[in-house]
Order: structure tokens, then C-alpha cells, then sequence
């Protein structure tokens, strides 16, 4: 992935981020790996600026502030796949409805063939496999591809609004990736809740999870705004 990919995938963000404004915000791609301290990640952004990031309980990517300690003022969510890493941050002002921030990129390759069908026929809800057709512009696989990092876009995006809720609360919210179904193929799809992730997201205050998406290559990424109610 190049400059003229992230800056596109920045031009993404930006736009799902208008409503409020958009904050400083940035996507940054690198080889898979080239970003690892340990456990922790170091993710150089512009005029020689970097995020260093450390992960929570639920292994959600959370930057660190100069004291060591986490800063959720500032938005980011990671994705790896085959040799693409790729990090979207946001600093949102205080009183934005923005809440979570998710990022996927996702493979046409899984989702093409033999083995590629019996993983949709599992995965994917009747809806989605009507969406799939549309999100891919006749690309079957491409669609699904979609429709799998919308799903964890959305997922990522409650990580954020997730943290802040075990600092103050004991109930524990369960809910996976499988529990989140894409609503429709506009450029704000939204998500669908069901069953765990719509109570998650009603206890959360999460009202609505806003998506956007764009083709890099073989892979289809999506990003996902959390907005609360």
C-alpha cells in the first residue's frame, strides 16, 4: 500500500467523520509486522510524529501518553492482513458523538471458491448474502470481503466505549463479530444489531455505527464511526 492508499483511506475517514468537523485523524499503512516493539506497536505518522500503542484486557489497541498510562482521547484501531497492516486514529473533541473507531481490511481470496462458500453459507446472515451481489458491483467475492470487515469494523468500534464502561461498571457485556449484521450497500451502511451486540450497544449508548468502504487491491477495507445516542 502506497501514499496515494492512505491518503485515500484518510479522504474516507474525514468524510464519516464531517458531521462533527473532522478532527485530526490519519490512516497509516506498513508490512505487517514492521510496526511490533514487543508488545506493543510504535506507528510513525507525519513530520516525525509516532503513536505508541499497548493493548487492553480485550487485546483493543489503546495509545499510551508520555506518562505510560492510556489515552482515550485519542481514537485508533489496527488491522493486519496476509502482509498489509493498517492503523486509523482520531482525536475527537470533547462533547463529539463520535465514540469508537474500527478499522478491517479483508481478502477477496477467503471468500472466493469452494472453501470460500462454505465459510459464507456459515458466516454470513440471508440479508448479507443479498447484500453481497451489490457491495461487490457483480464481484461476488469482493462483496462478501465487504461485508466480513464491515462486521469487524463494527466489532473494533466498541472498543473504546467498551473500556470505558468496565471502569465503571461490573456487568459484563458479551457479544462477538457474528453478533453484528450489515443493514444495507450505501456508503453509510450501518450496522444491524442483533441479539448481544444490541443490547452491548444500547447499554454502551452507542445509537448508530457508520461505515465506509474502498477497494486496495485484492483487499476490501472498511471503517466504522460508533456514534452515540
Amino acid at each position: 500500500m502506497g501514499m496515494a492508499d492512505a491518503e485515500r483511506a484518510a479522504s474516507l475517514l474525514e468524510t464519516l467523520l464531517t458531521p462533527d468537523g473532522p478532527p485530526p485523524c490519519g490512516v497509516t499503512f506498513a508490512p505487517t509486522g514492521l510496526w511490533a516493539q514487543g508488545d506493543r506497536r510504535l506507528v510513525p505518522l507525519e513530520s516525525g510524529r509516532a503513536l505508541l500503542l499497548d493493548h487492553d484486557e480485550r487485546e483493543a489497541p489503546v495509545r499510551l501518553n508520555t506518562s505510560d498510562s492510556w489515552d482515550d482521547t485519542l481514537l485508533v484501531s489496527l488491522t493486519d492482513e496476509e502482509e498489509t497492516c493498517a492503523c486509523a486514529w482520531a482525536r475527537v473533541p470533547e462533547g463529539s458523538s463520535v465514540a469508537g473507531l474500527g478499522i478491517d481490511l479483508a481478502s477477496t481470496q477467503d471468500f472466493a471458491g469452494e472453501r470460500g462458500a462454505r465459510f459464507n453459507r456459515l458466516l454470513f446472515t440471508q440479508r448479507e448474502h443479498e447484500l453481497a451481489p451489490i457491495l461487490g458491483g457483480g464481484n461476488l467475492a469482493l462483496g462478501y470481503a465487504y461485508a466480513f470487515a464491515a462486521k469487524e469494523a463494527a466489532f473494533k468500534a466498541l472498543a473504546a466505549p467498551l473500556r470505558r464502561w468496565y471502569q465503571t461498571h461490573q456487568e459484563e457485556l458479551l457479544f462477538d463479530v457474528r453478533c453484528f449484521e450489515l443493514a444495507d450497500a450505501n456508503h453509510e451502511s450501518g450496522t444491524a444489531r442483533k441479539g448481544q451486540a444490541q443490547r452491548a450497544m444500547d447499554m454502551l449508548g452507542i445509537a448508530t455505527i457508520e461505515l465506509g468502504r474502498m477497494t486496495l487491491g485484492d483487499k476490501a477495507l472498511t471503517i466504522a464511526v460508533a456514534r452515540r445516542a
